[in-house]
């Protein structure tokens, strides 16, 4: 009596001609997709370099345009020729807002510069 177990004789011979098969054809699948594989990869490196190379490049020129203005900036302000920066507000304590002639000042100081007089009650 057979045992319920074992496959089939056809089974056994399907499966070593799918061995063979596969044995025979694996390595002209590796040696036919391995250069198509390669060359993508390739393109693919190619491109991220070259978007690196142009990343780094546009750094480096910020870097180099900031370190210049720094440097026009420091020559200035060692020249004299330094632009003065303009106030933002004009600030009088609250004991000079109290003298007519300090406020006036103050206030046309203020409106000739374009900005706010502010008076500092804290001080």
């Amino acid at each position: 009596m057979a045992d319920d177990n074992t496959p089939p004789a056809d089974d056994d011979v399907n499966a070593k001609q799918a061995q063979a098969l596969l044995d025979a054809l694996g390595p002209k699948l590796v040696e036919t997709l391995l250069p198509q594989i390669t060359e993508k990869v390739e393109e693919q490196i190619k491109g991220v370099v070259a978007k690196n190379d142009e990343l780094a490049q546009k750094l480096f020129d910020a870097k180099n345009k900031q370190h210049d203005d720094a440097v026009a900036n420091l020559a200035s302000i060692l020249n004299g020729t330094a632009p003065q920066q303009k106030p933002t507000e004009i600030v009088l304590s609250k004991e000079d807002a109290r003298n007519v002639q300090k406020y006036r000042a103050a206030k046309a100081q203020a409106e000739k510069e374009g900005v706010e007089l502010r008076i500092d009650r804290n001080v």
